[in-house]
């Protein structure tokens, strides 16, 4: 049996499933093969975070997602303590504070194993062909296709198809990876852990305060309450001859009362996993026609909460380009730019995860790189800087690796800062216009940018669209543009699918179509 596709996706776990979902939604065809026989039911990565959430929020799921919380992020704190019933606990804050003036979206908790389904369910109502029980066994590339033999598991039976382009989203031990010879970097293995899922009557306090995870040191781990089945995830040592499997109901028992401070506390294991925090980057993102997203691409600590996010920013980078090219014509220099961008994001947010690492935890192996300063966790959750890619650089900008997003710049390369405008007489917030389209942002009175954009938008079949800003609300929206993008009342911004700035004139120029065509063609969009 043969079929064909634009995209396969391999892996469809929670990567590979935004990754679909966000090419069904821009409209191009997709296949996703897993090997397991269903999404997960480990809880693994849980907190989405504000700029994931916008993601998820212009894909129509926000509430859907919400429907599905388990446990209120923002409700409970992060402590520190020798086990739950210590009564010297240090607060270590909120997860999440206040985003409002940051974004519309705000952080969420929905752990993988209801996240995952919501993802499924909303990528097959598109149009994504996920098939689960079926592996990728071989594939062969050239300047025309990715040619692929994938098995179904529970028959046997393989079948070729036939991409255009592949994504590898089969996490940290995939083997698309190694099939396209490409090697890693950074410290490797640091440290082995359990996932220890079990059912408890241990209620989510620590000394009367409401707590949404506590690291323990008793157990050096750390404990994760949920409305149904809690999380104990705790560090084991090959060295000292400890196996994984030695995790089993009365390990549990021992570990999970260690852990709350109480010899009579009801433990019943529900699953046990095992899995190594190791810290690696893919020497490049990008081998022809195939792509690494996700765990495929860098495996970050868990520590700050970046890896799930990291890979859902890869997914909503690459999708809207994959489209371009697909559907609109852009020219295919456009998906370099995936690499250039997304392991540079990938490399910044490691070392800052790493250096979360070595300040929560003790460093026995003695693996860790030297560890940089912290940097506030809104800066690297919306402060990502792109110095190269689909952007127009400025030049000199200085060699920041992050902007604190209280104070955006505009620069090509950086996010799009939020605010609300008005608009055909409603309120919307700015990332809510960036969808399947590129937006020239202009105050209300830029018709000869809104000339330009509707010329080059006759011309041929690039997804371009004109936005006035200030013209519903006596001039604040033009104020805020003014103000958070650095131009003039007649200058322009041509922010990107993904809610990236690629280009801005901070004041009109002399020609100014001129002008806006060059930077769309800079930036890889082929402009007729």
């Amino acid at each position: 049996m043969t079929s064909r596709t634009a995209v396969l996706v391999v892996g469809g776990s929670l990567n590979g499933l935004t990754t679909a979902l966000l090419l069904a939604h821009h409209g191009v065809d997709c296949i996703v093969v897993e090997r397991h026989p269903n999404t997960t039911v480990q809880y693994k990565f849980r907190g989405i975070s504000p700029r994931s959430m916008e993601i998820y929020r212009g894909l129509g799921i926000q509430d859907e997602i919400r429907a599905h919380l388990t446990g209120d992020q923002k409700a409970g704190d992060i402590g520190h303590a020798k086990n739950l019933s210590d009564p010297n606990v240090q607060w270590m804050g909120e997860p999440w504070a206040d985003t409002a003036q940051l974004s519309a979206a705000t952080a969420e908790t929905c752990d993988q194993d209801h996240l995952e389904p919501i993802l499924r369910a909303h990528a097959e109502r598109l149009g994504a062909d996920i098939r689960f029980n079926t592996e990728l066994v071989a594939f062969e590339q050239d300047t025309l296709a990715v040619r692929c033999r994938v098995r179904h598991r529970e028959t046997g039976t393989e079948e070729l198809i036939t991409a255009a382009y592949l994504v590898a989203a089969d996490g940290v031990s995939g083997k698309t990876r190694e099939w396209l010879h490409i090697g890693r970097h950074g410290p490797g293995e640091l440290q082995h852990w359990m996932n220890l899922i079990f059912d408890t009557d241990l209620q989510p306090y620590v000394q009367g305060r409401r707590f949404t995870s506590c690291f323990v040191s008793d157990v050096n781990g750390s404990i994760v309450p949920r409305e149904d089945r809690w999380l104990l995830a705790v560090q084991y040592s090959p060295e000292r001859g400890e196996r994984p499997e030695d995790f089993d109901q009365a390990r549990t028992e021992q570990l999970v009362r260690q852990a709350a401070g109480r010899a009579d506390t009801a433990v019943r294991l529900f699953d046990a996993r095992h899995w190594d925090v190791i810290a690696t980057v893919a020497d490049r993102f990008r081998e022809g026609r195939a792509f690494l997203v996700g765990d495929a691409a860098h495996a970050i600590p868990p520590t700050g909460g970046f890896g799930g996010n990291t890979g859902i920013h890869d997914a909503h980078n690459l999708a809207w380009k994959l489209a371009f090219v697909l559907r609109h014509g852009a020219d295919t220099t456009l998906l370099d730019s995936y690499d250039a961008e997304r392991r540079h994001a990938a490399e910044r947010t490691q070392a800052q995860a790493l250096a979360r690492l070595a300040s929560w935890f003790k460093d026995p192996t003695r693996r860790l790189p030297p560890v940089e300063s912290i940097v506030d966790d809104f800066a690297v959750i919306f402060g990502q800087l792109y110095p190269n890619g689909a952007v127009v650089s400025e030049g000199n900008v200085g060699d920041d690796e992050f902007e604190d997003p209280r104070h955006p710049s505009g620069r090509p390369g950086s996010r799009a800062a939020h605010f609300v405008l008005n608009t055909n007489g409603r309120r919307v917030a700015i990332h809510d216009l960036f969808d399947e389209e590129c937006v020239l942002l202009t105050s209300s009175d830029g018709s000869d940018w809104a000339d330009a954009a509707a010329t080059l938008r006759a011309h041929g079949s690039l997804p371009l669209s004109h936005v006035p800003v200030g013209g519903d609300d006596n001039g604040q929206g033009a104020a805020e543009l003014t103000l958070k993008y650095g131009v003039n009342p007649d200058g322009a911004v041509l922010v990107r699918p993904d809610g990236v700035i690629a280009w801005r004139a901070r004041t009109a120029t002399s020609d100014n179509y001129t002008e806006l065509r060059r930077a769309l063609t800079h930036v890889g969009l082929r402009v007729a």
